[in-house]
């Protein structure tokens, strides 16, 4: 199995544990996380630096309560593995709940990620922040 793969895999099974530090651990310093979205998407948009990255992190935790988050099939290829999946989220601020697939694609540099792209509904996910 690729590294960046195991890598990967340990990754999201820490987040699903709420291991945030080992979660962190993952990504270099200089990483960059790109992520779509409406301005009503707290957490949405370009994250440049790993300060950045956890104050997105911060910025979900403090949104919405996770009920679902599904990994489904992990792709690997050389430098980055890409992750299919799924997750059912409720909206702390108006008690919607959207649920959506993603794709998540990882790119990696000396056993770190440096960058992060997360494809999704955004629109879905838009409509549950509006009241």
């Amino acid at each position: 199995m690729n590294t960046n793969q195991q890598i990967i895999e340990g990754m999201f099974k820490d987040y699903a544990a709420g291991n945030m530090s080992a979660v962190i651990s993952c990504f270099d310093k200089d990483i960059e996380w790109v992520r779509a979205g409406a301005p009503a998407i707290p957490f949405s948009g370009n994250f440049v630096g790993l300060e950045a990255v956890i104050k997105m992190f911060a910025i979900q935790a403090s949104t919405i309560s996770i009920k679902t988050f599904v990994p489904e099939k992990i792709c690997t290829n050389e430098d980055t593995v890409v992750v299919l999946g799924h997750d059912i989220v409720d909206v702390e601020a108006t008690g919607k709940t959207y649920a959506t697939d993603w794709v998540q694609s990882y790119t990696f540099k000396n056993a770190k990620i440096i960058h992060v792209r997360v494809y999704l509904d955004t629109k879905a996910i838009a409509d549950a922040f509006v009241s």
